[in-house]
């Protein structure tokens, strides 16, 4: 009976209270309400069962938030159980009840991943990491997440799902940038996709970042491989081998190279002995790209380039093999670059002298005589071309440097005589007669066999009133050639009354005799004065410099070639020019003496013509060319 009056006078209370906070406070929510929430609330966390509604005084049972918790103890120490047994879709799901509980224990997560990774769940495992990294931060849940992203990757790539095993592996790659492996996987995808472009760029920036491993140099060796870039392909494989020269693969490609390099080389010989130089030049060029760094490569195509007449490509191809020669065993190969530049230059100059270029060819030949100051042919061919410049001097001083190498070279002296006597026709021509005599000496003392010598310093000696000297000059002549018509016509002129006879049978003409026989045997023969042809335009570059003047004696044969066959043919023409006139003459006048059949008809001329094309008897008179200085 107690009992029962409290609880009316409880609810007296509570019906008081309610109407006074509904009148202080309108928009409260009454006590009904709120005990049906709470029985809502109590009904969604542990079901339709009225366990709990029934008790009368909830209080001795506990509170709220302590029953929760102990709930959701229960729960995780259960999925424990369930987890340590192997007993993985049991433990997700207790592990799921509390996470309902109580959403944000990070750990939990944890497990449940763990749980469907060994499921082989890896996006619900992916998935609860990321919650768990969202909440913790923890490095090694990142870590943890971007294995298992890896492992999800390479299952896709076995599965041949390339493009989504790409996406977990770039994942992967973001979340552990540090970690090679997963780029290296990403790589991989690219490559199965035939996207060499994006491998490339992709191992381009992994060696910028890491220049000291061996295999990435390799990886970018194969891909440059692929796309055919020899040459980088070489140094990629160089630069593997000075991180780690015992690394296999790259000494396997290496080894690949060079014996393709070889080959190439090999083939390229072949066709530049057929004469097939640019194929051969193909060759080689391929065989550079393979093993840029062999000499003899450079060495021959240097030649080939030379052969071509490209000069300036072939002296890039010769320095560049005597840099690549540094070590001793490769001495014999520099030295012989080092001759190939040489001779080169001297080639490229007698080019540029050929087309005119005089200045030019004197700085190339000023390069080659810097290289090799004892080579008589570069101060012949450069004194040449101070001759085409008009500076005697210099080239009388190469010419003097020449003959100081080679004393008793009749070529040279001949060519250094003739220069004297040019030089003394221009003191002739002012009028220093004394110079010129002197001049003319000089050209007579190195070339004793030419006439016009004496002749010129005969009246040089006149002008100077040595009558003595200009007769043993004029004797000199005679003796030389008697038949000569500018010698007699000469001793006529400058001593009128005396006979040929009378001089050469004087005391003067044997002394001049006895003087000049000592003179021709003093001085090499004849025969002596003949040169070499130049080598075929088809053989090899040999070590001979080339002379300017051998370039030009062969032009000079082929025009002389084409003048007497121009000659040739001016007669024929001429021959059938002048047949073709006589006809018409013989045609007119057979139409003159035609009898006409009316007696007092007048004669009416035929229709007039055009007179015939005059032709000389004469042949055209082609233009000649000299066979080049030092041809006198």
């Amino acid at each position: 009976m107690e009992d029962e009056e409290e609880v009316e006078e409880s609810k007296v209370k509570e019906v008081r209270l309610s109407t006074i906070v509904l009148g202080l406070f309108p928009t409260a929510v009454t006590e009904e309400k709120l005990q049906e929430s709470r029985e809502k609330s109590i009904t969604r966390i542990f079901g339709t069962t009225k366990t709990l509604l029934k008790i009368r005084n909830p209080e001795k049972v506990g509170t709220f938030e302590g029953i929760l918790r102990s709930k959701i103890d229960e729960h995780c120490q259960e999925g424990h159980r369930y987890f340590s047994q192997g007993e993985w879709e049991k433990a997700i799901t207790c592990y799921t009840k509390a996470l309902n509980l109580d959403p944000n224990k990070g750990d939990l997560y944890e497990k449940k991943a763990e749980a469907f990774l060994q499921l082989c769940d890896f996006q619900s495992a992916a998935m609860h990491l990321r919650k768990a990294y969202h909440m913790s931060q923890e490095a090694d849940v990142q870590e943890r997440l971007a294995y298992i992203l890896y492992i999800q990757g390479q299952c896709l790539y076995e599965q041949k799902v390339y493009l989504d095993a790409l996406e977990s592996f770039t994942h992967a790659c973001e979340l552990q940038p540090q970690n090679m492996l997963y780029h290296m996987r990403s790589i991989s995808c690219l490559a199965a996709m035939n996207r060499f472009n994006d491998c490339l760029q992709m191992v381009n920036e992994e060696v910028e970042c890491e220049k000291t491993n061996a295999d990435l140099f390799v990886l970018r060796a194969r891909l440059y491989e692929y796309f055919r870039k020899a040459n980088c392909c070489f140094c990629n494989i160089q630069e593997a081998l000075a991180l780690d020269p015992e690394h296999t693969e790259a000494q396997l490609m290496l080894k690949k190279l060079t014996k393709e390099a070889q080959r190439s080389k090999d083939r390229a010989v072949t066709l530049a002995v057929k004469g097939n130089l640019k194929a051969a030049l193909l060759k080689i060029n391929r065989a550079i790209d393979y093993n840029p760094l062999d000499a003899n490569y450079f060495l021959f195509r240097g030649s080939l380039l030379r052969r071509l007449k490209d000069f300036s490509a072939s002296i890039d191809d010769y320095l560049k093999a005597v840099e690549l020669c540094k070590a001793d065993e490769a001495a014999e190969v520099r030295r012989e670059a080092e001759k190939q530049v040489l001779l080169t230059y001297n080639d490229f100059a007698v080019h540029c002298y050929i087309k005119g270029c005089y200045e030019e060819a004197v700085l190339l030949f000023n390069k080659a005589i810097k290289g090799e100051k004892n080579e008589l042919g570069l101060y012949l061919n450069r004194g040449d071309c101070f001759l085409k410049l008009g500076q005697l001097n210099f080239a009388m001083a190469d010419y003097q440097q020449a003959l100081e190498l080679r004393p008793l070279d009749p070529k040279l002296r001949q060519r250094i005589a003739w220069l004297y006597n040019e030089t003394a026709l221009q003191d002739f021509q002012e009028r220093q007669y004394l110079q010129a005599e002197s001049n003319f000496s000089f050209a007579v003392e190195n070339n004793p066999w030419e006439i016009k010598y004496y002749l010129h310093r005969a009246k040089s000696r006149m002008f100077l009133q040595e009558v003595l000297g200009a007769k043993e000059d004029i004797i000199s002549a005679l003796l030389l050639d008697p038949t000569k018509e500018e010698s007699r016509t000469l001793v006529c002129n400058l001593f009128p009354g005396e006979s040929i006879d009378s001089l050469l049978n004087s005391k003067v003409g044997d002394l001049t005799k006895t003087l000049l026989d000592r003179k021709l045997k003093a001085f090499p023969a004849c025969k002596a004065l003949q040169r070499l042809p130049k080598p075929a335009e088809s053989e090899p570059a040999s070590d001979v410099y080339v002379q300017i003047e051998d370039v030009q004696k062969a032009e000079a044969a082929k025009e002389a070639a084409q003048v007497s066959e121009g000659k040739e043919l001016q007669r024929k023409v001429a021959e059938c020019q002048q047949k073709s006139n006589q006809a018409d003459q013989e045609l007119k006048e057979a139409l003159k003496n035609k009898p006409t059949l009316e007696p007092n008809t007048v004669r009416v001329d035929p229709c007039p013509r055009l007179p015939p094309k005059e032709c000389p008897n004469k042949p055209y008179c082609w233009r000649k060319f000299r066979e080049g200085i030092g041809h006198f």
